[in-house]
């Protein structure tokens, strides 16, 4: 039952009393009405309920609160309001704050309740004769707002009564310049700024002889991986590439794919990522967005038809005419890479980082880990996430070595296991979705000689910190907080030996963190000011130096999404409105409470669901699309595509679909709909988009049947892993809605059927069924033909053993 705080009372001095008389003569109504609406938008500022019950006056009224709402409009409503039917005799309480950091709803949420369910909000304003101060009695539901910030709403709103709601101040204008100066106050001073890669080379002219890379077959010195980049470095700047000129990086995780990056930012070029698991249309979406020079390729690899764009290899395999020429400065303001997210308007965006930016991520991460001579980070991060960039010159900025994982080795759990035994790795980044696979599907491995786990990308949920005690011993396990934009401003970090530290009880994921390195994080409302604790906000970020330059070729976006700063520190900062929502905690940390729009992150990825729904729209037969982010059966963040047309053949807009995005853009499953739900003033309805049925789940994966025993196994393997009634033996596994986390729990159970680890870079080569089966077949032929005969006959005893059995 909803719970009341004992009567407040407050005491309204004669300036304030008047002003509130004077705004209630202009509307007509008494002063306890306008009161009453000041009330209303402080609980909506704190709970986001919009619907609220008011009694005033002794007659109880419904009314609806927005933030758009402005105030004069607020206090017309309340004084116009018809009576409200009376509550229940058993109330609901109504939603407030979480203390934990499940999100909540947005800048515009849908109500929680009707309004006949909540508990009444009070207001009693009296005026004893003679006085000049009136005092006002407010009973209302218990929760996280004070008399305060009642008190500085209502001083803002008396003072300018046009102002919308969500933009009415909650703190005085001491208690924000104090909230900002502490703010200001734990943030680092900026480091001299210096080119990205310059820490490397002072490493490589200083110890020639330390082991840079770790591979499988073979280490490399930081002296040969300076020489190699920089012999590279003049081959690019002889084909044209410098500052401003961007250079894209389509090659596998490999020491040639360290060397490329390092010969890019020698040359003074931005990198542009790039994955061979891109489709082609993808690709070349991303280079011509980035308006690239050059690509850098793996020897032998084809080019991409019609690309007119030059490519071009550490060892050169074509006929490439080549030019001496001087090399280039290369200064902390030119771009050192661009990373493209998914974007709303249906084209990826570029994130463009310069050196400075770059250099201060890179070094601080470096310096907070002490990835120096002695550590070994683990590089298994696909280049195309940013999160690569740390790992690879983190340590190699500072001393320190780094094992590359096979290429696709992300997605392998029993390799990663494998480089986590050995002990040498002492530094390892997981995005949490992966790590909680991993955690799943390891076994009983103990990683002991890990010294850090950071998580980044997604809220890290507590339920997993459980598993990383148990498996990584005295590791400390850190949860980052960051975008491309920036980059890690704020850490929770759980140390021994209280792993927990910090998290609120039974929350479900742990906080934001606390603010790191020279960064200064906000929570502000919508007119950038700052917000009591408790109070929902957008999280918006500062730090001199340390914001990316913003969009490529995209002016607008940049001017919406870095805003100059109204508490700037120096002349022309900006301030990066992240639209994260989030508040502060009693004990200063933030808590992440969502997003203010539909983007979200799948796997770490930043997903827009508009890029996916452009790219459907488009779709053979698609009359109308929607995408919505559900939970699949594993509780997993996954995309559902929405989808109207007669016409429309699933398994066609699949395919279509695959040509152009990335694995962690496609819908999983498809749902046929007569018509999309609209609202009454014409806005996509996404709560009345229903969630997918057995019958959707099975329009996928209608292909051939199998022709074998085996093919049959794995077919049934897929069905269970992808949530699907049936699967074809040729139907892509990604088409279906597989991603890499899907992919690490096949190879899992592969495993465990057959004795065998299938490598994950074959699998992506011909990710369906048959060629799953190819391989597995193959895999094992090898592993019998280097057998004894009694090996052999002793490992199909025990496979038909393990498949007679279950």
């Amino acid at each position: 039952m909803t719970t009341h705080r004992p009567a407040v009372r407050l005491t309204l001095p004669p300036a304030l009393m008047a002003r509130a008389a004077a705004l209630a003569r202009h509307d007509g109504c008494g002063a306890d009405t306008v009161l009453a609406a000041a009330v209303a938008a402080t609980l909506f500022r704190h709970d986001r309920v919009e619907e609220r019950r008011l009694i005033t006056g002794g007659t109880p009224s419904a009314v609806r609160v927005t933030d758009a709402l402005r105030f004069t409009d607020l206090v017309a409503q309340v004084h116009s309001a018809p009576p409200a039917p009376p509550a229940p005799a058993t109330p609901i309480a109504p939603a407030v704050l979480p203390t934990s950091a499940a999100p909540i709803a947005p800048a515009a949420p849908t109500t929680p309740s009707a309004p006949d369910a909540q508990d009444a909000v009070q207001v009693v304003l009296t005026t004893p004769p003679g006085a000049e101060q009136a005092t006002a009695e407010i009973t209302a539901p218990d929760g996280q707002w004070t008399p305060a910030a009642l008190e500085s709403l209502l001083r803002h709103a008396l003072a300018e009564p046009a102002t919308r709601v969500g933009s009415l101040r909650l703190l005085s204008a001491e208690q924000a310049a104090a909230r900002i100066a502490a703010t200001d106050a734990g943030a680092a001073a900026a480091p001299a700024p210096h080119p990205l890669h310059r820490p490397f080379e002072e490493q490589a002219a200083r110890h020639p002889d330390r082991v840079a890379l770790l591979t499988a077959d073979d280490t490399v010195t930081y002296g040969e991986l300076d020489a190699r980049a920089q012999r590279f470095a003049d081959r690019l700047t002889a084909l044209g590439a410098g500052p401003e000129r961007p250079v894209a990086l389509r090659l596998r995780r490999s020491t040639e794919l360290v060397v490329a990056l390092l010969a890019v930012l020698k040359c003074g070029a931005p990198f542009v990522p790039l994955d061979d698991r891109m489709p082609p249309e993808r690709i070349r979406t991303v280079l011509s967005s980035a308006r690239a020079q050059l690509v850098v390729r793996a020897p032998g690899t084809r080019a991409l038809d019609g690309l007119d764009i030059p490519c071009v290899s550490e060892q050169p395999d074509d006929d490439t005419a080549e030019r001496a020429t001087a090399r280039t400065p290369v200064h902390p303001h030119h771009a050192a890479f661009i990373y493209f997210t998914s974007g709303s308007t249906g084209v990826p965006k570029g994130v463009v980082t310069d050196h400075t930016c770059a250099a201060i991520r890179v070094d601080w991460t470096a310096e907070y880990y002490g990835l120096g001579p002695g550590t070994v980070t683990l590089h298994k991060t696909p280049l195309i996430f940013d999160v690569a960039v740390i790992e690879i010159l983190a340590p190699l900025s500072a001393g320190g070595s780094v094992r590359l994982a096979e290429p696709h080795g992300e997605g392998d759990v029993a390799h990663l296991v494998d480089l986590l035994t050995r002990g040498e790795v002492t530094f390892v980044h997981f995005v949490p979705s992966m790590l909680k696979v991993f955690l799943d599907e390891a076994g009983d491995a103990k990683f002991p000689g890990v010294r850090w786990v950071q998580t980044s990308g997604e809220a890290l949920p507590t339920r997993l910190l459980d598993g990383v005690r148990q498996r990584f011993g005295d590791a400390e396990i850190h949860s980052a907080y960051g975008q491309s934009e920036t980059c890690e401003l704020a850490v929770w970090a759980g140390r021994r030996p209280n792993l927990d530290t910090g998290v609120p009880p039974h929350a479900a994921h742990v906080p934001v963190g606390r603010q790191v390195g020279l960064y200064r994080p906000y929570v502000l409302d919508e007119a950038l000011q700052p917000v009591p604790d408790g109070v929902p906000g957008e999280i918006c970020v500062a730090g001199v130096g340390g914001l990316a330059r913003g969009y490529h070729h995209q002016p607008a976006l940049t001017a919406e999404r870095f805003v100059p700063h109204p508490y700037a520190l120096e002349p022309g900062e900006r301030l990066y409105r992240t639209g994260d929502l989030g508040a502060y905690a009693p004990d200063g940390q933030i808590l992440f409470l969502g997003r203010a729009d539909t983007q979200t992150k799948i796997r770490g990825a930043r997903v827009e669901p508009a890029e996916v729904e452009a790219v459907l729209a488009e779709g053979p037969g698609v009359r109308d699309c929607a995408v919505l982010v559900r939970p699949d059966e594993q509780g997993d963040a996954t995309l559902v595509g929405y989808v109207v047309g007669a016409d429309v053949d699933i398994e066609e807009l699949a395919r279509w679909a695959a040509e152009r995005l990335t694995s962690h853009l496609l819908p999983q499953v498809y749902v046929r709909m007569p018509a999309l739900p609209y609202t009454a003033s014409g806005k996509l309805d996404r709560t009345a988009l229903p969630a997918p049925t057995a019958e959707d789940r099975a329009a996928r994966g209608e292909g051939e049947r199998a022709q074998s025993h085996l093919e049959s196994e794995l077919c049934r393997l897929w069905s269970r892993v992808l949530a699907l009634p049936d699967v074809g033996p040729t139907d892509n596994f990604f088409s279906l809605g597989g991603n890499s986390l899907k992919v690490a729990q096949v190879m899992v159970r592969i495993s465990a059927l057959f004795g065998i680890r299938v490598p994950v870079a074959a699998f992506f080569e011909d990710p369906t069924v048959r060629g799953l089966a190819a391989l597995v077949e193959r895999t094992l032929g090898e592993l019998v033909g280097s057998m004894s005969e009694q090996e052999a006959a002793e490992r199909i005893e025990a496979l038909n053993a393990r498949g007679s059995g279950g």
